[in-house]
């Protein structure tokens, strides 16, 4: 299939060109208050148009905060209907990725015993396009609830061998893993039967790199808060690998300390290309650079490409992070963090 679309790929860098700069974030920093920052947005941002109706001298973080996620996703939305992307089934990747979400999000509430609470922080635009009723997933009171609601979606194969105990505890880990396993295997697939050769390369390459990072992160995670051993991180990762090997992953996981763990990454691919990589940097600022170096990736990606696919999945990881910024100098402001916390935390897109 030829998914060159060179019309979509020039809005989607016009899109891109439009991103928030240093100078922008450097000015959100000086916000004493989220309504300032709000403010800020509607008048100098490319959210400006989504914060015209919009009242920035009540606005409360979760207001904004939800904004701001439905506007990632009609941006998707608008990109995908302008050369009919949306026909192809690759295009629905975020979409799969939402409703994966709002599943585990489900799941979290029913372990705590809160299912009532899931239909306040669910994403309200989601309702009219998930492929399962999410007010009936509101109303599950327990697992097998929760089979029913998306018995007719690819979830309920993934899900349905997931045993809860005694108590009716989800393994929440577990299912997070089989549905990320899910969505990861779905989009390989999806493109290697739909796409050419190179387009395929290009994105598979973005793919196994996302399933690295995601690993490197949750082993560092699960090293340093819960002291994990080798066999713990190994269960706990996703069977893929990129750039990082089998082998090298195994070493990388068996460090004995925190410090360990990143000097042996430091003697990996992934340590050679990330530029402040130090054994004594706290949790945030080793993500931060994982982060940064995924983003090189995709803007490296969205600059040289010609193709839809990989140009819009490329931009779309890279307005992710941008809300991601936002929201997080929005919650930094909330707390009375200072400039320096702020920008530790940011990653330019």
């Amino acid at each position: 299939m030829n998914s060159s679309k060179n019309a979509t790929v020039a809005k989607i860098r016009a899109v891109y060109g439009k991103r928030l700069r240093e100078k922008d974030y450097n000015e959100l920093f000086t916000k004493k208050k989220v309504t300032d920052a709000a403010e800020f947005l509607k008048r100098n941002t490319h959210f400006s148009s989504v914060l015209s109706g919009v009242d920035t001298t009540t606005i409360h973080r979760g207001h904004l905060e939800s904004i701001l996620n439905k506007a990632y996703f009609d941006e998707y939305e608008r990109l995908c209907r302008f050369q009919q992307l949306s026909e192809q089934p690759f295009f629905n990747f975020l979409l799969v990725r939402s409703e994966i979400r709002e599943l585990l999000k489900a799941i979290l509430y029913l372990n705590n015993e809160r299912s009532d609470a899931y239909i306040q922080s669910m994403h309200a635009f989601m309702i009219e396009k998930a492929r399962f009723d999410m007010i009936e997933l509101a109303k599950a009171e327990d697992f097998n609830g929760l089979l029913k609601v998306i018995r007719n979606t690819p979830y309920y194969y993934v899900l349905r061998s997931i045993r809860t105990d005694k108590d009716g505890n989800i393994p929440y880990t577990q299912c997070e893993i089989l549905l990320r396993t899910f969505y990861l295997e779905w989009m390989l697939e999806t493109i290697r039967i739909h796409f050419d050769k190179k387009t395929t390369d290009v994105l598979s390459e973005q793919i196994n790199v996302q399933a690295d990072i995601i690993n490197i992160i949750n082993g560092y995670r699960m090293k340093k808060y819960f002291n994990g051993d080798a066999q713990s991180l190994k269960e706990h990762s996703l069977p893929f690998h990129g750039r990082l090997s089998k082998e090298k992953q195994d070493e990388v996981f068996e460090a004995d300390s925190p410090a360990d763990y990143i000097r042996r990454l430091s003697k990996t691919v992934y340590g050679r290309l990330m530029e402040n990589l130090d054994e004594n940097m706290e949790g945030d600022q080793f993500e931060k650079e994982l982060e940064k170096l995924r983003c090189s990736i995709a803007k490296r990606a969205l600059q040289f490409s010609e193709n839809a696919a990989v140009s819009l999945y490329s931009y779309m990881y890279l307005a992710e992070v941008e809300i991601k910024n936002i929201i997080t100098v929005i919650e930094s402001i909330r707390y009375g963090k200072n400039i320096q916390y702020m920008k530790n935390l940011v990653v330019q897109t």
